[in-house]
């Protein structure tokens, strides 16, 4: 191998790790105690949710299945699909919690987007460690009585960390019954290749400062139209090409400003941006901070 790297000089032999970046993203988590008459009514969401009885009994009724939770059984739903929800018919209150979550990276999201509603109700080590994993959640953001939200608040994201650790490893426990029997081979290598040359693009500006195409140049380059290019992509990894390339930017944004010696100016450069105040806007429309508004908080965690 070749690398510029002074350690591999006079080395025998060495290989590079691939890097590792992705977003695991938690919203509108959510502890909740009803009585029997309670219902939530049919909807849907962007966004995978994980679903808890921790007392009482719930009937969910997710796309055309129903389901009948008890206390302890677990409730994966996909993106996209109907889903509500009615209190047990017993003169006993229900308790449950929900979490909503996403995940850019390619590999996980399209296994994770493989999976049907699931009842999560084993007792497998995969399924233990999901548990787990929302236990320490509940507790520590829902339940708890320390004052120190600062230490409740790294408890919780190691329990995330934790929690995509355990949903990935179902993932491989599920892998042979996770597989996408509508997805052909030529299908997820159309699909690669966008995301392949998805990233070159927002690679490209750190040297150019000039980004590649959109989809529709890419689409141009593979010889497909632009309408099927959206489509195939969708249909893998369940986001539009120009949903991943603002997920893209924005990450390697935030890394860019996490460098104090790079101005605004030359980030948004860097990521192919020619005019600052609208990198500027557009940042702020993902994040809900200006660039040096993140920057600070990332250099000063005491304005947590």
């Amino acid at each position: 191998m070749i690398s510029n790297d002074p350690a591999f000089h006079n080395s025998i032999d060495g290989q590079m790790s691939p890097d590792i970046q992705a977003a695991f993203h938690i919203f509108a988590a959510h502890w909740r105690k009803v009585n029997p008459d309670w219902q939530y009514p049919v909807h849907t969401h962007p966004m995978f949710e994980i679903n808890v009885v921790l007392q009482g009994e719930q009937h969910m009724t997710v796309g055309n299945k129903s389901f009948i939770q008890q206390s302890g059984d677990i409730l994966f739903i996909r993106p996209g699909v109907e889903h509500s929800s009615l209190g047990s018919n017993a003169s006993r209150d229900m308790t449950y919690y929900c979490l909503h979550f996403d995940i850019d990276d390619l590999i996980l999201r399209r296994a994770l987007l493989t999976a049907d509603a699931v009842s999560l109700s084993g007792n497998t080590p995969e399924l233990r460690a999901i548990r787990s994993a929302l236990d320490v959640i509940i507790n520590s953001s829902i339940l708890s009585e320390s004052k120190d939200t600062h230490r409740n608040r790294l408890i919780t994201l190691h329990a995330s960390l934790q929690l995509l650790t355990a949903l990935s490893g179902w993932v491989l426990s599920e892998m042979p019954l996770l597989a996408d029997t509508e997805a052909t081979e030529n299908t997820v290598a159309l699909a690669n290749a966008i995301e392949g040359l998805l990233q070159e693009s927002v690679s490209s500006a750190a040297s150019t400062g000039e980004r590649g195409g959109g989809i529709e140049h890419i689409a141009a380059k593979l010889g497909y139209s632009t309408t099927h290019c959206n489509r195939v992509f969708h249909q893998i990894y369940g986001m539009s090409p120009r949903q991943y390339l603002s997920r893209l930017i924005i990450r390697h944004a935030k890394l860019l400003l996490m460098d104090n010696s790079l101005s605004v100016e030359s980030v948004a450069h860097r990521l192919g941006y020619r005019d600052v105040s609208h990198f500027s806007k557009q940042f702020k429309r993902w994040t809900g901070l200006p660039p040096m508004g993140y920057r600070r908080l990332t250099a000063n965690p005491n304005t947590l």
